[in-house]
């Protein structure tokens, strides 16, 4: 690709082709979940698969139908079967969704869906995320997140981490078993994240709407500022640009289709099979962002008129694992009212000196409500409104290194800093001991 010729107009044009084929992606993912939703419902209360309100946690004083993920499941797969069809040779055609995701997808519903249904036992929903995590190592998604760890400090992965007699180990061997180390607890953390937030009705659905769109967005912006070369449709496949935009596209229309039904009063829960799939496919959306090789022309090089070279963090030839490892941070930020929630869920269990399973209404969730007055819309709209806060904290830090070139601590420490204070004030009013259930 010739970076002289590439001007902002063509660059636009990338990104406008782009979004132009997310949008049937998303049309189609958002129609299927609205037809098949209702079919949920109905099912689950001919089965018997609902949730039945009690006086400690579950108080929608109504029953309501489980089954919810299914309707999800088939919005975003539908999404993704359409992206498949399109796909081609070019950018604007939005290459297929690697089969790894796909797998996961299927393994991390079976197990929603059973625990659901028959109540698994807590080891085997952990099973069954490890082996969603499993499938995502296939194509060493978390590798690409460790070599931007790694790589600044051990060197690149051909180099030899050390010799003992004959056997000698390369980097590379490091980097495999921490990358797929880093899936297992993105996709560990993310599930069990999305499940703990999923306590009020259109809680999770309307956050993960506002997320993915913002991690589309981010998308776009990784398009704009670094495009793959499109003449290679190799290029095109390896960076991932048009897995991204696809997952967002069937993410988002899975979540408003669902959002019908569930925002308040809900009619249908997510249950353990929606709020596992959208957490791992949130995760892993972020971590594809570490999958930024190969691409071409930075924008950021483009403005200043400096050499590549010249931008540490926008060498296309190298020096790129760093700054793909800040956009996955940036993709967390994006995911932050789940990490944030379990962050201090953790912490109140700890102070508390009771088990983490232990069940308490001292969630964000809980607390906003109360604040409310006891409004359930009034809490959920405040917390879209908090997620979107967070949205654009995770934008401005990647527009900052994607448009400015600037250097990466910056947008590091400005990251960590915003999760720490942002951390302190959620903390707040938040000792109340983990509620037990009353003996009998």
């Amino acid at each position: 690709m010739n970076c002289d010729s590439l001007t902002v107009a063509m660059r636009l044009d990338g990104v406008w082709n782009a979004l132009w084929g997310a949008l049937p992606v998303f049309a189609a993912s958002l129609v299927a979940t609205l037809a098949v939703v209702p079919l949920a419902r109905a099912v689950a209360h001919a089965t018997g698969v609902v949730d039945q309100p009690d006086a400690v946690r579950k108080l929608h004083g109504r029953t309501v139908a489980y089954l919810g993920g299914v309707g999800v499941f088939v919005g975003a797969f539908v999404g993704i079967v359409v992206g498949a069809i399109m796909s081609g040779a070019a950018l604007d055609a939005l290459p297929p969704v690697p089969f790894s995701i796909v797998l996961g997808m299927v393994a991390i519903t079976f197990t929603g869906l059973a625990d659901d249904i028959w109540k698994f036992d807590a080891r085997l929903k952990v099973a069954g995320q490890l082996v969603a995590a499993a499938a995502l190592a296939i194509d060493e998604i978390g590798v690409n997140v460790a070599n931007g760890i790694l790589v600044p400090i051990l060197g690149a992965p051909r180099e030899t981490l050390f010799t003992l007699g004959s056997l000698t180990v390369q980097n590379a061997q490091l980097y495999y078993w921490v990358g797929t180390t880093l899936v297992a607890l993105f996709v560990l953390g993310g599930c069990n994240a999305a499940n703990l937030l999923d306590g009020l009705d259109g809680l999770l659905s309307g956050i993960s709407a506002v997320m993915a769109l913002g991690l589309l967005g981010l998308s776009l912006l990784v398009i704009f500022a670094l495009p793959p070369d499109v003449t290679d449709v190799n290029a095109i496949t390896q960076s991932m640009a048009g897995t991204r935009v696809t997952l967002c596209a069937s993410l988002l229309g899975a979540c408003l289709g669902f959002l019908v039904y569930n925002f308040n009063p809900a009619s249908i829960f997510l249950g353990d099979a929606g709020s596992l799939l959208i957490g791992y496919l949130s995760v892993t959306i972020v971590m594809t962002f570490a999958n930024l090789r190969p691409f071409s022309c930075p924008y950021a090089v483009h403005v200043s008129g400096d050499p590549a070279e010249s931008v540490p963090s926008l060498r296309p030839d190298g020096g790129f694992e760093g700054f793909a490892t800040l956009l996955v941070m940036c993709g967390l930020a994006m995911f932050g009212l789940p990490i944030i929630d379990t962050s201090l869920s953790i912490i109140r269990r700890w102070r508390a000196r009771v088990p983490f399973s232990t069940p308490d209404t001292n969630h964000l969730h809980h607390r906003v409500k109360r604040a409310m007055g006891g409004s359930v819309r009034k809490a959920v709209l405040s917390l879209y409104g908090f997620e979107f806060g967070l949205v654009l904290i995770g934008g401005a830090a990647a527009t900052y290194i994607l448009i400015g070139g600037g250097r990466l601590l910056y947008p590091f420490v400005f990251l960590v800093l915003a999760f720490v204070v942002l951390l302190g004030i959620s903390m707040r009013g938040s000792g109340v001991a983990p509620t037990r259930k009353a003996a009998p």
